[in-house]
């Protein structure tokens, strides 16, 4: 806030949450005013300014969200339910009734946990499906500067030695030609040209022979290195089988939280105390079990995203 203006910088503090219950900010028509306010305060301000307050924005968001995850939201009602639900705790004697507001706030902080842990699910899954196609372009590209290299010695040494193999082929051309016309004189001075080369040529050809040996043996140990890095990613497999098992878990779990819901929403229009707040704890029960099946399916994609980080390391440590 030091990069407002002092008079805005007054509105930000009268503005800033007092510490206070939630409940008096939670109300939609606080948020609308908290945002409308800040998105007034970013006109006409410079880019520093502008970031400076958005991080307030950021921030001030994230603490209120934070708080009232921490003191639990409870379950959402329409207006019948809601009034169904506080007829119920108006004729619920004071144990009951705690019971009841306990057990109404646990369903609610297991479901804000069910939301966070879906979201962060849903996040590591994104990056990792990112990352996955950035490891498979880097795998099929192991050792490429390096094998481009020995290929280009290939060809230039090739190419330095092409005339060499030439002359030696024509004067051999040219000794089989003087020996058809039985010159001697010829044949001698052609073949004392030709035993002349005879070692340069061999010695080009294993110099040609021992540049193609060294790529083939950099083609080899890319191969195996391409083995080996794609079978640590398909270590990945399994757990993606899993993640498939666990979301049937997790649907399973929504559907249970849904009847047990309705069953709850049903047991509110009779108006017994003790019959919903034995709904109520079912409803406890199905929300925490959704909880627990959505954290075990982050707990699966922080797996292969370990693997992933795995690899990778094993990717950028290879010597170049």
């Amino acid at each position: 806030m030091r990069y407002l203006r002092p008079e805005k910088r007054g509105l930000v503090e009268q503005l800033t949450l007092p510490k206070q219950p939630m409940d008096m900010w939670m109300g939609h028509s606080k948020w609308v005013l908290y945002i409308q306010f800040w998105l007034k305060m970013l006109v006409g301000h410079s880019l520093l300014s502008r970031l400076s307050m958005m991080f307030v924005i950021t921030f001030s968001i994230g603490m209120m969200w934070s708080t009232a995850t921490a003191h639990g939201e409870g379950i959402e009602l329409n207006v019948t339910a809601q009034k169904a639900w506080n007829t119920v705790l108006n004729k619920a004697d004071a144990s009951t009734k705690r019971s009841l507001q306990q057990s109404y706030e646990s369903a609610g902080k297991w479901i804000s946990q069910k939301e966070t842990w879906e979201q962060k699910a849903k996040q590591l899954h994104t990056a990792s499906a990112a990352e996955l196609v950035q490891l498979r372009k880097a795998i099929s590209n192991t050792d490429g500067a390096k094998l481009a290299a020995l290929q280009k010695a290939v060809e230039l040494t090739q190419a330095r030695y092409e005339p060499l193999f030439k002359l030696y082929s024509s004067l051999n051309k040219q000794l089989s030609a003087a020996k058809a016309l039985q010159s001697k004189e010829w044949s001698s001075a052609i073949r004392t040209q030709a035993d002349t080369l005879k070692p340069l040529v061999q010695l080009a050809r294993e110099d040609i022979r021992t540049k193609k040996l060294s790529l083939a043996e950099a083609r080899k140990r890319k191969n195996n290195e391409v083995k080996r890095l794609r079978t640590m990613l398909n270590g990945t497999n399994a757990v993606k089988k899993q993640i498939q098992t666990a979301k049937k878990q997790v649907s399973l779990s929504r559907e249970r939280y849904s009847d047990a819901l309705r069953n709850f929403k049903q047991s509110l229009k009779k108006g017994e105390p003790v019959r919903v707040l034995s709904t109520l704890n079912a409803l406890v029960s199905s929300a925490e079990r959704w909880t627990v099946a959505s954290e075990h399916v982050h707990t699966l994609e922080q797996k292969v995203s370990a693997i992933y980080v795995k690899v990778s390391k094993e990717i950028h440590n290879r010597p170049q």
